[in-house]
């Protein structure tokens, strides 16, 4: 199996709310369930620059159905959106599936949409990224992986979703916060110190708060200790 990341003009349902507000950072599908006809219902996680109401999303958004619309706890400005679309508004993750590939990722950022697969080879990979460049224009491949091992399908890694819940404001604070300012990063952009000045607190809460957010992501994928 091949893992593929590859860029592709923004298009679909994440262009059309990019379209909404110049300041959309991102919006990613997370899963799709077909809809008789030609629609499709889609999850959607979409984050904004300021707060937006499901009366605005749904007169910006025409011919769109919004079912459900709720906010995010870790960002002010992130929503989750399950809608109904037509089919044409994820025509990427349609071609992918079209063509056996199995999608994991589709997100669009900065006027991309980045998008990450698994094909079964090179020859595989030919003709589904001749696929998607006769209906998206250029595709830029952005890097190929072996791997031994399908992984979650879109829709299939629930991560994000099951971890509301299961951690509190503080520690998501903590663990977005990091995140952004780059202490995982390789190497680090930051220090523990300097992360614990921002937010105000001990060294020692710091690692605390971290070390309870590792373990509740290890409990999430590898279930409870016995």
């Amino acid at each position: 199996m091949l893992r593929i990341e590859f860029q592709i003009r923004l298009a679909g349902i994440p262009s059309r709310i990019a379209d909404i507000d110049s300041q959309v950072s991102s919006v990613e599908i997370d899963n799709a369930l077909p809809v008789a006809g030609d629609s499709v219902f889609l999850s959607l996680t979409a984050q904004f620059g300021s707060d937006i109401s499901q009366d605005t999303l749904a007169e910006k958004l025409p011919g769109v159905q919004i079912i459900d619309m709720s906010k995010a706890d870790v960002n002010q400005h992130t929503y989750y959106l399950g809608v109904i679309a037509a089919l044409s508004d994820a025509s990427v993750l349609s071609l992918l599936t079209e063509n056996q590939a199995i999608p994991h990722r589709i997100v669009g950022r900065n006027a991309h949409l980045n998008v990450v697969a698994s094909v079964r080879d090179w020859n595989h990979l030919k003709e589904v990224a001749s696929t998607v460049e006769d209906e998206h224009g250029s595709l830029e491949l952005v890097g190929t992986t072996q791997t031994e091992t399908i992984g979650f399908p879109l829709g299939g890694n629930k991560i994000k979703q099951s971890m509301t819940g299961k951690l509190s404001d503080k520690q998501l604070e903590v663990l977005e916060t990091a995140y952004k300012m780059g202490y995982f990063k390789v190497p680090q952009e930051v220090t523990a110190e300097e992360i614990a000045s921002e937010l105000d607190i001990s060294r020692s809460t710091l690692s605390e708060r971290l070390r309870r957010v590792e373990h509740n992501f290890c409990e999430l994928l590898f279930g409870p200790q016995e």
